[in-house]
């Protein structure tokens, strides 16, 4: 009885240092950054945006952010420098208000008044959902604050195995700071032909919405999920900026039959945003030089991070910039643009 009671003992005592240990490692390393800043030296595997912008914008060192969707993952943040910021990127990919209000919380909530810049790329299709609407679930243990359910991080296999284990051995998949989240194009995926070659042409729809329940449903996102931000933190400049998709999503825009909601939604956008003191706007959708060159892109919206560096400089410089007086004329060359545009010409001399 003794010799069993001791066995039991042992085996117990001994799967709950097993358990401390591997606690301990993900504590040590923690891949998802929920409990400190990354460790110098680890090779770290940045690629869950869901699970990993929480503890990024609670632990990195940084005094300005990047947000937005997958339209701002090309986005390197070294770029920033040159504007005197020290940038963190944290986008989610096809990323609703929610999202951003769900980050920026966290943001405000680790940094106080210490954040000088606020990027925001904004996507007006997103800004027409539900506003308690995500892309994608969140992790409600490493959004929150209660230690109870951190058991669910720690003791996570995919943790331990491919976040901790494997970066140890195999250094292939480490990220770069500077770029994390990039897509796997390479410089020679942005070309026409593979645009086109991949494009789906949107179909002619008769009946399309009305402009006056997507203008409520943007009006609720906005005041729920982001002009609270902006009115809270005046100490803050935010730079909201509308990305440059190319003329292809334009096509399918005018095939929709909703270039004249489009338009309307962002002007209604635009001037809730310039009501704030704290807020600058860039309006890129209507550069010519850009959206019309498909070589500039990867798919009829992705583009390329030389596309990415020409924002930084208008952030700069403030090129692309608009203002209540300039807004309506910028949109006008938008939609004048788009709606007499030959897009059957777009495929003549397809490889050229």
């Amino acid at each position: 009885m003794k010799t069993g009671m001791r066995w039991l003992k042992t085996f117990f005592i001994t799967i709950i240092v097993c358990l401390l240990i591997w606690a301990g490692i993900v504590i040590y390393i923690d891949p998802f950054f929920h409990y400190h800043r990354p460790l110098e030296n680890f090779p770290y595997i940045v690629d869950d945006q869901v699970d990993m912008n929480p503890g990024l914008a609670r632990h990195l060192d940084y005094d300005s952010v990047i947000l937005g969707s997958s339209m701002v993952v090309n986005f390197n943040t070294d770029l920033f420098k040159e504007l005197g910021l020290k940038t963190a990127k944290l986008p989610y990919n096809g990323a609703y208000p929610k999202d951003q209000s769900n980050i920026l919380n966290i943001i405000f909530d680790a940094k106080k008044d210490s954040v000088k810049q606020v990027f925001i790329g904004v996507d007006e299709l997103n800004y027409s959902g539900d506003v308690d609407e995500t892309k994608f679930p969140i992790t409600d243990y490493l959004y929150d604050k209660n230690p109870l359910n951190d058991v669910k991080y720690l003791f996570n296999k995919d943790v331990m195995l491919d976040y901790c284990i494997k970066p140890m051995f195999d250094r292939s998949d480490s990220t770069e700071w500077n770029m994390i989240y990039p897509f796997w194009w390479q410089d020679e995926h942005y070309q026409k032909a593979l645009v086109l070659m991949y494009y789906e042409e949107a179909k002619p729809v008769k009946d399309a919405a009305s402009c006056d329940e997507y203008i409520e449903a943007i009006q609720q996102n906005l005041d729920t999920n982001i002009l609270p931000y902006i009115k809270a933190h005046p100490e803050t400049e935010f730079t909201i900026f509308y990305p440059p998709y190319s003329i292809l999503y334009w096509n399918d825009v005018c095939n929709k039959g909703e270039l004249e909601t489009v338009m309307e939604k962002y002007r209604y956008m635009s001037r809730r945003f310039l009501e704030y003191d704290n807020v600058k706007l860039f309006f890129f959708q209507n550069r010519e030089d850009i959206i019309c060159d498909l070589n500039n892109y990867a798919d009829y919206t992705h583009y390329s991070p030389k596309v990415c560096e020409f924002m930084v400089r208008c952030f700069a410089n403030d090129e692309c910039r608009v203002d209540e007086d300039s807004l309506d004329e910028e949109i006008d060359k938008l939609y004048d643009l788009t709606s007499d545009y030959d897009y059957d010409a777009i495929w003549d001399d397809w490889y050229n």
